[in-house]
Parts: structure tokens; C-alpha cells; sequence
């Protein structure tokens, strides 16, 4: 079960990677339109700061995936 567990966070955290490194405008839009649900609205002051930060954000979620896959396969 705890196996399980962790492929999902695996998998989540790849794909949440993938999207921030990759598509950086595409997760500001996601996380914008998830605070305007809860009656927020928020903009970054710096956008090429916020892109830039949020491809740092999906490469530091890639590199825990793989860390956590390389603790799966160590472990195992």
C-alpha cells in the first residue's frame, strides 16, 4: 500500500514538474484561475521573475521524483 503511495507521488510530482519546467504560463494560468475560486485574484509584480521562478519550482519537483524513484529502486 505505502508502494502505492509513492508511484503516485511520483507520478504527480513529474507531472507537476513537467508542467512548471516545460509550460510556466500554463501552471501561473491553472494556480490563478484555482485562487479566483476561492475569491482570490493574484498577479505576479514580475512576470519574467515569476516564469523563471516557476521553471525552478517544476525542475526542483522533477529532481525530488527521481530522488524518490531512486530511494524506491535502492530500497527494494
Amino acid at each position: 500500500m505505502f508502494l502505492y503511495i509513492q508511484i503516485i507521488t511520483i507520478l504527480l510530482a513529474s507531472l507537476n514538474g513537467i508542467i512548471c519546467f516545460t509550460r510556466p504560463l500554463l501552471a501561473i494560468k491553472i494556480q490563478q484561475r484555482f485562487y479566483e475560486k476561492i475569491n482570490w485574484k493574484i498577479e505576479p509584480i514580475n512576470f519574467a521573475k515569476e516564469i523563471r521562478n516557476t521553471r525552478i519550482m517544476g525542475l526542483i519537483s522533477l529532481i525530488l521524483a527521481i530522488l524518490l524513484t531512486a530511494n524506491i529502486l535502492i530500497i527494494k
